[in-house]
């Protein structure tokens, strides 16, 4: 018998054949919880409150008390009959802070994936009666059979050209060996070629629409990957797939991608000059850059062997498909070019990344650093390159970590402590704290270092002020408190404005970092590190033989370099060596849309970038080890550091 279930706060109804999770109603409903652990019961972080009759285990991630008032786990809870259903705002999918800007790189022969060209085909007479398809072809410039051309356009090719007088705009993909029609039209619409570049990564999504006649960065969205309700990670995602969800993954991320155009397309319209909206068939052309799974879920692959020794892929280097293929609501006939990628956990969005940076150009050695759960790191110039992956865990996208979370509205991003060791802070749009993102975990665990709250091992010293106190597995650090003073409650960011947001966190109890807590961010930082340092040494060189390090990815932009220097997660070298490419996944998928040479180039950083598997590297154990502590063991290596770190013992 079915029966009707409301979601709260959105006041939205679903109506259910059965007995169906929370969860699961909710993805029914279109809203979105928030499940870290990809619904497996784990992570705690789903927490609703039911009225109505519900079934499901009781949770360690919630209390009795709670539990008798109707709190349940929208994962492990079934309705199974009338409910409404209250999803509390850390239990919600909310915005994220994502960075879209990327250093978009000048073209100089811009050679796009499709052109667009308004010729006259000479008509066909007694002297001169070679085919429709011939007489098109060699109007493009093409020698007889070049020129791909399905069928249903070739049915519909004699028409067209009669009944234009034989002046058409012909749309040719130029990104194969053998150029193909796309489409075909008895006007001129030569000045309205447009593609699209798209960066799918495994929180965010970010997508751009581009005229291809010039490059011009037409509109810009973003949005998280809808997919997160499955699962936080790669990992999550796999085992999610493996359980029967490789489809409704493969939908998410359609869905996720057709918003975004929509977006694009309605944007578009402030952006040209002829104030015409672009429509979705003129979109001729779409270039991709994501990791190697999120590429596997989009293509509808099952990603099941990269979870599992040797870590192997279907493809890395996956061919050109038509966007009808993948159910991309583009011009059904559009290339779609996906940027190879290296291997399972080296992805084109590394490669892109690298096309951007223009280190495979450089006679310099340059690092490269995508900071995420799969920190990947690439070493080299243009005459090699050596990269790697480690598993860095989820500690900078807030996973165990107790008050962690993503850079979303109200996660605390900057932190400052002073010699009193007061806390002042910042929060995302500087709404009230909801938890600490990553950016704020690097600055909390570097002022904590630097004020002796803590000691080189991360452990909390026991000093007798209110913000430190002990928990369960030892100590913790309270950054903000449930009911703060309004003098801590100011952020950095609406000091200038005079401005105070409130005076409560949002859900209502401290956000606080513990031992554990800064156990699980310097195990992320030493991976990172010791990554960087095994491909350093791998080429028999320094650190200091590095002359650019590159941190790509848009939370590389939110981190403080000296903070980020001073806890051992970036090498200690001259701080103008750093560069900020923003997203450059985006910025490379948009050379390749636009210039064959680019798509080149990407191809043959692919054939010549080398990968090194950490996982079965005992140098990377031993240096991994060796940067278990803040910021090394050999504190030698951070000269900097050191000098400040023995300026403040003076004082």
């Amino acid at each position: 018998m079915s029966f009707q279930v409301r979601f709260f706060p959105k006041n939205v109804d679903i109506t259910l054949d059965g007995p169906t999770t929370v969860l699961e109603a909710a993805f029914l409903a279109g809203v979105e919880i928030n499940s870290a652990c990809g619904g497996k019961g784990e992570c705690g972080r789903c927490k609703v409150l039911v009225e109505g009759p519900v079934q499901g285990p009781m949770s360690d991630s919630i209390s009795k008390e709670d539990w008798e008032r109707g709190w349940r786990l929208a994962c492990t809870a079934k309705v199974v009959g009338d409910s409404a259903i209250f999803v509390p705002e850390g239990s919600r999918v909310e915005d994220l802070q994502i960075f879209e800007g990327f250093v978009a790189g000048e073209v100089r022969d811009i050679s796009p994936m499709t052109t667009a060209e308004y010729i006259e085909i000479p008509p066909p007479s007694l002297d001169d009666n070679r085919g429709d398809v011939e007489r098109l072809s060699a109007s493009l410039g093409l020698k007889d059979g070049d020129l791909h051309i399905s069928l249903d356009m070739l049915r519909d090719l004699p028409k067209i050209v009669r009944d234009s007088g034989w002046r058409v705009t012909a749309v040719v993909d130029r990104v194969n060996c053998r150029p193909a029609l796309v489409d075909i039209n008895n006007w001129d619409t030569s000045g309205r070629n447009f593609g699209i570049a798209l960066d799918i990564g495994t929180t965010t999504v970010v997508l751009a629409l581009i005229d291809m006649r010039t490059g011009k960065i037409l509109a810009q969205a973003s949005d998280h990957n809808k997919q997160v309700m499955c699962g936080e990670d790669v990992l999550a995602r796999i085992a999610y797939a493996e359980d029967g969800g490789l489809e409704r993954l493969r939908q998410l991320i359609l869905e996720s991608i057709d918003y975004l155009i929509s977006q694009v397309v309605v944007l578009s319209e402030v952006c040209r000059p002829d104030n015409k909206k672009v429509c979705r068939e003129e979109v001729t052309a779409m270039a991709i850059a994501g990791n190697t799974t999120m590429i596997h879920l989009l293509m509808g692959l099952h990603p099941k062997q990269i979870r599992y020794q040797p870590y192997v892929s279907v493809t890395n280097l996956p061919p050109v498909y038509r966007a009808r293929e993948l159910d991309i609501k583009i011009h059904p006939e559009a290339p779609v070019y996906i940027v190879p990628g290296r291997a399972s956990y080296v992805g084109g969005d590394i490669i892109a990344d690298v096309l951007a940076s223009g280190m495979h150009l450089s006679d310099e050695v340059s690092l490269l650093i995508d900071v995420g759960t799969n920190g990947e790191v690439v070493l080299g110039n243009r005459d090699w390159m050596v990269s790697c992956s480690c598993s860095a865990g989820p500690a900078f996208e807030g996973g165990e970590v107790a008050s962690g979370m993503r850079a979303m509205t109200g996660a605390i991003e900057k932190v400052s402590i002073d010699k009193d060791l007061e806390v002042t802070y910042q929060t995302i749009r500087g709404d009230k704290p909801r938890g600490i993102c990553g950016s704020g975990l690097i600055d909390v665990v570097h002022e904590l270092f630097f004020r002796g709250v803590i000691d080189k091992k991360g452990k909390i010293q026991d000093i007798r002020i209110r913000r430190v106190r002990a928990n369960d597995n030892g100590r913790e650090f309270v950054v903000a408190f449930a009911q703060e003073t309004k003098e801590t409650a100011i952020s950095l960011a609406m000091k200038a404005k005079s401005g105070v947001w409130g005076a409560k966190t949002v859900q209502g109890r401290d956000i606080v970092i513990t031992d554990d807590d800064i156990v699980n961010i310097i195990r992320t930082k030493a991976a990172l590190y010791a990554a960087c340092d095994v491909l350093v040494e791998s080429m028999d060189m320094r650190f200091d033989d590095v002359r650019k390090v590159y941190i790509a990815g848009g939370f590389g932009n939110y981190i403080d370099v000296e903070k980020a220097v001073g806890i051992g997660l970036l090498p200690d070298i001259p701080r103008e060596r750093f560069v900020f490419l923003g997203n450059a996944a985006l910025a490379g998928a948009r050379l390749t849309l636009l210039s064959a040479a680019k798509r080149k180039e990407a191809v043959d950083i692919y054939s010549r970038m080398t990968y090194l598997e950490l996982t079965t590297n005992n140098t990377f154990f031993d240096k991994f080890t060796s940067s278990l502590f803040l910021p090394h063991t050999d504190v030698d290596r951070f000269p900097t550091v050191k000098a400040r770190l023995v300026t403040d013992a003076s004082h």
